[in-house]
Formats: C-alpha cells, structure tokens, sequence
C-alpha cells in the first residue's frame, strides 16, 4: 500500500498544475425552483434514463478537502454493480490511476503495474488515495437518476435538480448544474457534489450508450 501511495505523488503533482481547468463554482446553487415529481414529463425522462443500464462517459474531475485539492480528466466505463472502470489521468503526463471493480471487491492500480485489491471498495479508495467519494453510488447519480429511497426536488427543465443522501453518517448534497440538451435524454454535463469535508465538481463531456 505505502509503494502505491508514494506512485501517487507524481500523479497528485501533474493535477495540481491542472487545477484551475474545471470552471464549476464550488458553492450550490440559490433560488431554484421547482416542479413537482409526478410531472409527465419528468416521469417520462426517468423511465428514460432508467433503462440505460450500461453507459461510458468521459469528462474532468475536480476534488477539493481540507487535505488536498486536484483536477483530472476521468473515463468511467459502467456494466453492472460489480464491473465498472474508472480511470483517472493527466493531460500533462502520463500517469494513470485505474480503478477496476469486479466480484471480488476493489483493485486500483497505476500505470506502472502496481496494484492493490480489497473487498471494501470504500476503504481500500480512502486509504490509497484520501478520497472518500460513494463509489457505489456514482453509478446511477452521474446519469441524473435518483434513488427511490431518497427525497429530490425537479427542475423547471423537467429534470433532476438536486437531492441529499446520508452514507455513513455523512450527508452528501447533489446538484445538477447543467445537461446536455442537444441530445434524448438529456443526460448530466455538470454536478457538484459536497459534504461537510469534501466537494467534488464533475464535469461529462462525452456521453456513451
């Protein structure tokens, strides 16, 4: 674990240089309105979003807490719960994190060829890497799609505007900030995501299905 933590520093290095690129304000939106959910149009476009059950997306990360602060470039390819990619690199080098979920649990490893595994996906990405982001559930929150169990508020757009989600003693707050319009459905462009300690500021570029 302490080798790929000390891999890591060079790629920490290259995000920090990139930082500013990601240009999403780090505080959430005031004065939105809202519809309410039982909107045709709104129910139409989640019954939408909720058939896309595999999808690739490639956009930029930024990720602020009291103990670090980068921006990366990010390619997030989704098949099930237990098989997904996420691959995290810089435009300024050539360094690369992989994040591989599969049965067993969690594997990340960088460009070199070192890795490390563990069941708990959670923990074993808190202690590499400081982040304490919900792996799990970013799966179906980058698609705009909230949870049954959660309550969330509809945008005048007729999509979803933001909603609260309690993992771990910890409350998170999603807001979505912007879609990509031009496209049906319209999937997420910009999300911010914060608790208490950490904001995490994603951006899609490019959406796959």
């Amino acid at each position: 674990m302490n080798s790929l933590k000390t891999l890591f520093i060079p790629l920490i290095i290259s995000l920090l240089l990139a930082g500013c690129a990601l240009d999403i304000d780090e505080n959430r939106p005031t004065n939105v309105q809202y519809i309410e959910k039982n909107d045709r149009t709104w129910q139409q476009h989640l019954q939408q979003i909720q058939q896309i059950q595999a999808y690739h997306a490639e956009g930029q990360i930024g990720y602020i807490s009291t103990k670090q602060r980068f921006s990366t470039t990010f390619d997030w390819q989704y098949q099930t719960p237990t098989a997904y990619t996420l691959v995290l690199s810089s435009a300024l080098s050539r360094a690369k994190l992989t994040f591989k979920m599969h049965t067993q649990g969690l594997t990340i490893s960088d460009e070199k060829g070192n890795q490390r595994s563990a069941k708990d996906a959670q923990r074993l990405l808190r202690e590499i890497i400081g982040m304490d982001i919900p792996l799990t559930q970013l799966a179906t929150w980058l698609k705009g799609e909230p949870n049954n169990q959660q309550d969330y508020n509809v945008g005048t757009n007729h999509l979803l505007a933001n909603f609260t989600y309690r993992i771990n003693d910890e409350q998170w707050t999603v807001d979505y900030l912007n879609y990509h319009q031009e496209r049906s459905p319209a999937l997420p462009r910009d999300i911010l995501l914060k608790n208490a300690q950490q904001t995490l500021k994603i951006r899609v570029n490019h959406w796959k299905y």
